[in-house]
């Protein structure tokens, strides 16, 4: 995982802007990088009949400020992709989730990425 902390004080709340994996990635957009809505989103995913969704997140917002549907994915390392459209940002940095699951659990696997607004 990449955190940094939230604020300047020493006893500041660390805050998940990025994941490493090499099963579940989220490759686009960058992390850090500059985004608008609709935000294409993609990455890699090694897995059986795998379905992945994707929220975008404000720290300020209780839910998240756009969804995409369920996206069918699976094999070795395939290439996923989807464009989530988004309202109500004010924050400068969003959260990217991207989330793989429903054989066992709602969520069984999940990657993060940290952009900006």
């Amino acid at each position: 995982m990449h955190h940094v902390r939230f604020g300047p004080q020493s006893d500041a709340p660390w805050e998940v802007v990025g994941s490493d994996d090499t099963t579940f990635t989220v490759e686009t957009p960058a992390y850090g990088a500059l985004v608008t809505s609709p935000v294409t989103v993609a990455g890699r995913i090694t897995g059986v009949d795998e379905n992945v969704r994707v929220a975008v997140w404000q720290l300020s917002s209780e839910g998240p400020l756009g969804r995409s549907q369920g996206i069918p994915a699976g094999g070795d390392n395939y290439l996923w992709s989807t464009s989530v459209h988004f309202v109500g940002a004010s924050d400068p940095t969003l959260t990217i989730v991207a989330t793989a699951g429903g054989h066992l659990q709602q969520v069984e696997r999940f990657a993060v990425q940290g952009v900006r607004f």
